[in-house]
């Protein structure tokens, strides 16, 4: 119940030690869509709908839902901006199979590589645009915020002024992408502290090279969210990136400053020339860590995460990008 009221207000490991394993079965999906159901309640009297529904949804709905999640409800569906976001989401989606086989294949993939991984219940549901969390990993359960991947140019994210850096990847074949990354995050050390800058991008560039093993055959550019130029960009210039990074002493920064201008989004990367994306520590990042396991074949995915010591995993990776 704590899930939805908070969902509601702001829309209102162990590896296996052996080389790549052979091609992964995928693994059967079966979607719940909180989101249909919810927006099939009759708006004029939610508390009989929403009792039905807190069998298959009480992850949303709580065992018995009280008068005050009703009210909040019947609110929420009320509202004509998250009707529209409903609307237009039957419109992007008229089912949910593609996704299911799609979801089935990346974590066939994730067992591959984590046996231990439990395949977890999947859930949509219409979020009112949070767009802070479109995907969440809770425990054994994946939520996903469909209305955060109904394309770039829906008339609700212009509305809501969603900057255009952010809405490009609100698009379809996002979703598997974010929900692999999600995973990738929970296979971390819980007590993980990073603190540098080269520390910030080892991390991501963890997950992200994670992301190579769950999405094989998916594109560079929907791992880390680049278009087409941004990619050719990064491919470029890696040089004169790697070139500031060592000539400023950037990697060992602490500071805000340093980590919001190399690892947060944002629209470009200030200070650098005109068509700089922004992320690019985590997109250096990506490229140490792939060479670290290019150097380091026999390291699993299990001790690549538990590595701690980014200096280390820099010194051996040998990084020097050619100019």
């Amino acid at each position: 119940m704590l899930l939805i009221l908070i969902l509601l207000g702001a829309g209102c490991g162990h590896g296996i030690k052996s080389q790549e394993p052979a091609k992964p079965a995928g693994e059967i999906v079966s979607i719940a869509d909180y989101g249909s159901a919810l927006f099939a309640l009759d708006p004029f009297n939610v508390k009989p709908g929403l009792d039905s529904l807190s069998g298959r949804f009480s992850f949303f709905t709580g065992e018995n839902p009280d008068t005050l999640n009703a009210l909040q409800i019947r609110d929420f569906i009320r509202d004509p901006f998250n009707r529209s976001l409903y609307e237009k989401y039957r419109q992007v989606y008229p089912g949910l199979q593609p996704l299911e086989q799609d979801l089935g294949a990346m974590f066939g993939a994730v067992k591959s590589y984590y046996p231990d991984f439990n395949t977890p219940h999947v859930f949509t549901y219409i979020s009112g645009l949070i767009y802070e969390a479109p995907v969440e990993l809770v425990d054994s359960v994946l939520i996903i915020g469909i209305d955060m991947f109904l394309g770039w140019n829906v008339e609700q994210y212009r509305a809501a002024g969603l900057p255009v850096y952010m809405t490009r990847r609100m698009e379809p074949q996002y979703i598997v992408p974010e929900c692999a990354r999600r995973i990738a995050f929970s296979r971390l050390p819980g007590d993980l502290q990073p603190s540098t800058l080269l520390d910030h991008m080892v991390l991501h560039g963890k997950v992200l090279l994670a992301m190579d093993k769950f999405l094989p055959g998916t594109a560079d550019s929907l791992k880390i969210g680049y278009t087409t130029p941004q990619m050719k960009w990064c491919r470029e210039n890696e040089a004169l990136v790697w070139r500031l990074f060592i000539d400023q002493q950037l990697l060992y920064k602490t500071d805000a400053f340093s980590y919001n201008r190399f690892i947060q989004d944002g629209p470009f990367t200030s200070g650098l020339p005109e068509g700089a994306p922004a992320m690019l520590g985590r997109w250096i990042g990506w490229q140490i860590v792939r060479n670290y396991m290019k150097r380091n074949e026999s390291t699993t995915l299990d001790e690549l995460f538990n590595l701690t010591d980014s200096q280390l995993i820099l010194s051996k990776s040998g990084y020097k990008p050619k100019k």
